[in-house]
């Protein structure tokens, strides 16, 4: 059985380790109204390289908060990159969500029963952008959900 091996996607997921601050603009959704948060990120290299493991913690104003755990990696027979995401709102992942590189940055669709979400991830230096925008029920039409700008701790 031939193994997997680190591979370009590999590579390009290490843009994002280190600890990341940031502000987030939310628009209202089934599982909270509009908001402004505050929020950490901290990326770490793990499984010798073969992913990277995301904690992630949202703040707001109300006081609440969300929070993640994320596994990106590989898919060795795509070379797509892959997204697992744990959270406190208690959702399991049925699957990943899928997608690639562009440039510097990483594009990736996930569908549920809930509806479609596309995340757009661009690390440059001492920033980190995130941009969620999502599908919900039967509407053909995506809708801004998240507009994030992070930078870099220590920067």
């Amino acid at each position: 059985m031939d193994m997997p091996r680190l591979g370009p996607a590999h590579e390009a997921l290490k843009a994002f380790v280190g600890e990341w601050t940031g502000t987030e603009e939310l628009a209202a959704s089934p599982w909270a109204p509009a908001a402004t948060a505050s929020a950490d990120c901290e990326y770490r290299l793990a499984l010798n390289g073969f992913a990277v493991v995301q904690h992630y913690r949202q703040r707001r104003e109300d006081g609440s908060e969300f929070l993640g755990h994320n596994v990106f990696t590989a898919d060795p027979a795509t070379g797509e990159t892959l997204w697992y995401g744990f959270d406190s709102y208690g959702f399991p992942p049925e699957s990943p969500a899928r997608g690639g590189w562009t440039g510097a940055t990483l594009t990736l669709e996930k569908q549920t029963a809930r509806g479609v979400a596309r995340h757009r991830f661009t690390p440059e230096g001492g920033t980190l952008t995130h941009e969620i925008d999502v599908r919900m029920g039967e509407s053909p039409a995506y809708s801004p959900f998240l507009r994030a700008r992070y930078t870099r701790k220590g920067q």
